[in-house]
């Protein structure tokens, strides 16, 4: 997964999307406020841990599986061969983790769903108390896929949606994966963020501000990312590109 510098972004859109069916607000039940409440407690107590000591991690990222489904063009962090890490191998950097006292662990690849045993990833990292995230590409995501992560106490998911029409920088577009997001406004109880981009041979800018406004549309969080190109590097963004940035 590239990584990413991110912003909160205006909902105001130049390019027009139309979703298979009409947005649908995510539904908060009594059990969704609970377990949000929950996770907002824990995470401001490992802020407040964080402000009390500096003696240990805040975040770290694992990466469990380094094979990707995709192949996107800007992305030099992935490959197609890869075995996935051993879950023994996962659970004690995890369990090493949890010792040194970190208070997010975020999974990403590759794409992390790809790991058969991503589920006990998951769920190690909770036993160590920390918060659990992830990275995905969102393709491999189906109601009892979405099921399982929230079983497993999964916190945060963020997917990064980098185009309305697919092309041949990028896949991950909104045309594909509207579905997926319906789904998890749906079913996750975990807390979605959706992550558009500019730069990194992005074609059209205003798809960021399309994406971010589908995205808070049904009820996620929406955050914009300056990406990298297939050599890690950042370039210079255009005027448009900053335009939506800002």
């Amino acid at each position: 997964m590239p990584t990413e510098s991110q912003l909160p972004v205006s909902t105001k859109s130049a390019t027009k999307f139309e979703p298979g069916t009409a947005p649908a607000q995510r539904r908060m039940t009594a059990r969704r406020r609970l377990i949000a409440a929950t996770r907002k407690l824990r995470e401001l107590g490992s802020i407040a841990s964080a402000v009390a000591s500096t003696s240990h991690p805040y975040m770290a990222h694992i990466v469990p599986m380094r094979r990707c489904n995709l192949a996107c063009t800007y992305c030099n962090e992935f490959d197609d061969v890869s075995n996935p890490v051993d879950i023994d191998e996962m659970k004690r950097r995890i369990d090493h983790l949890g010792r040194l006292g970190t208070s997010v662990i975020t999974i990403s690849g590759g794409e992390p769903l790809l790991h058969p045993e991503l589920d006990d990833v998951i769920r190690q990292i909770r036993k160590t108390g920390a918060i659990a995230g992830m990275i995905t590409n969102g393709y491999l995501l189906m109601p009892e896929r979405i099921a399982r992560l929230n079983a497993a106490g999964l916190d945060h998911m963020q997917i990064s949606i980098d185009n309305v029409m697919p092309d041949d920088v990028s896949k991950k577009s909104l045309k594909v994966l509207d579905a997926k997001l319906r789904m998890l406004a749906e079913h996750a109880d975990f807390h979605v963020n959706i992550n558009s981009v500019v730069g990194g041979g992005i074609p059209n800018p205003d798809d960021a501000l399309t994406v971010s406004k589908r995205a808070l549309a049904l009820g996620f969080s929406s955050t914009i990312g300056i990406i990298h190109d297939g050599s890690g590097q950042l370039k210079p963004l255009g005027d448009r590109e900053r335009a939506v940035y800002k």
